[in-house]
């Protein structure tokens, strides 16, 4: 090895050389892998299928199967650590990628991806989410959230557009190697981590039990909320544009400069929810998003779908920071409970979006325009607030 070679290891154990250093570098090179591919991933499927309420289906699967099974990710979690959780998670993600390219082979590959994609799922989140709130500043909790969100969006920023690009000139194929090369990469940052092991203490029932506590009535309605919308956003959004026969260059274009529009701002988020009333800065962010949802209906064109995209990442970002400094506030205040809570948060999260997608399949049956989900998520965005203080709340809604 050279001196140079020498320098450049010495260099990166040194800047990895914080727990939460480590953490962010991991999210930040996955979150680039996954940004040239995520906003695709509806439109292959959609094409495959060449139907709307199947798309929708497949998805259903997806998030209804996460919701079963997510309880038996926090057993996992405790077994074998949050480090070893996240690596793990990343063969399964590899596995759905390499299904996708076979769909036409055989239906099996259809199958097989919806229990991989899940499994990667229920290893990676719980253990994610975990791993934040345990590293995290709690008197910095807002600002934490703004590095973390910045951290994952500053490198893939031109990931989208990357992985237009690569589909529009070498197809699908090369843009899932591409993305499985990028995934591995991020797993060398957690090599170098400690592993920490929770003690998750739910049974199965006791998970679920969970949601049905009258405690809980609002954080449930928060998480569906939160679900239902990112569904729309993730999945119905980038189908919509397909449909209007945008390229996939623009496509992902349009989710770079986006992404572009809201990164500074996702800084000065986390910094003024830190300050400020975050009850009162959902509401704003709620109205702000809602306001979005409702101009992404009369998108037509790509110059539409730019200035629709953008506005919506700015307001999705006022409401985003609180809502999750929120989340980690209320995980931190568990205390040995946190990863209960996160695991909780994750069924909450899951099985509405399912049970959304199965009334969106036969919805579509009747009615054509596929935007009417974007009216939908207008009056959904509204109910972010949830997520606030209990008693403002009440204050608010009399």
């Amino acid at each position: 090895m050279t001196f140079s070679n020498l320098n450049s290891v010495s260099y990166l154990f040194f800047f990895l050389k914080r727990e939460s250093d480590r953490f962010f570098t991991s999210i930040a090179i996955r979150g680039f892998g996954f940004g040239m591919i995520t906003i695709f991933v509806p439109i292959y499927i959609y094409q495959h299928f060449n139907s709307l309420p199947l798309t929708f289906l497949f998805f259903a699967g997806i998030y209804g199967l996460q919701g079963i099974l997510i309880p038996f990710g926090g057993q996992i979690m405790m077994k074998i650590g949050l480090k070893k959780a996240m690596l793990v998670s990343l063969p399964f993600f590899w596995g759905f990628y390499i299904c996708l390219l076979y769909f036409d082979v055989s239906q099996l590959f259809i199958f097989l991806s919806i229990i991989l994609y899940v499994l990667g799922m229920i290893f990676f989140w719980p253990a994610y989410h975990t791993n934040f709130a345990r590293v995290s500043e709690r008197k910095k909790l807002g600002k934490e959230v703004g590095k973390l969100n910045f951290v994952v969006a500053l490198p893939g920023i031109l990931a989208p557009a990357i992985g237009g690009t690569i589909i529009a000139l070498f197809g699908y194929p090369t843009l899932f190697i591409t993305v499985l090369a990028v995934l591995f990469s991020s797993a060398i940052p957690l090599f170098l981590s400690k592993d920490i092991h929770q003690v998750y203490t739910d049974s199965y029932l006791k998970a679920y039990q969970r949601i049905f506590k009258k405690e809980n009535r609002y954080h449930n309605l928060a998480f569906a909320i939160f679900g239902i919308e990112a569904t729309i956003n993730n999945c119905i959004w980038p189908i919509f544009l397909a449909i209007l026969a945008i390229g996939y260059i623009a496509i992902g274009s349009v989710a770079s400069v986006a992404l572009m529009v809201s990164l500074f701002f996702t800084l000065y988020m986390g910094r003024i929810t830190d300050r400020l009333n975050k009850t009162k800065l959902l509401a704003l962010g709620s109205v702000l998003t809602s306001g979005a949802w409702l101009g992404k209906f009369f998108v037509f064109s790509p110059i539409s779908a730019f200035l629709a995209q953008g506005f919506y990442r700015f307001a999705r970002t006022s409401v985003e920071i609180p809502f999750q400094t929120i989340l980690y506030e209320k995980a931190e205040d568990k205390g040995a409970e946190i990863d209960e809570f996160i695991i909780y948060r994750g069924m909450a999260i899951a099985l509405p979006r399912c049970a959304f997608l199965i009334v969106l399949a036969g919805l579509s049956f009747v009615i054509s325009n596929i935007n009417f989900a974007f009216i939908l998520a207008a009056v959904f965005s509204l109910g972010f607030i949830f997520m606030g203080k209990i008693p403002e709340l009440k204050s608010w809604l009399r």
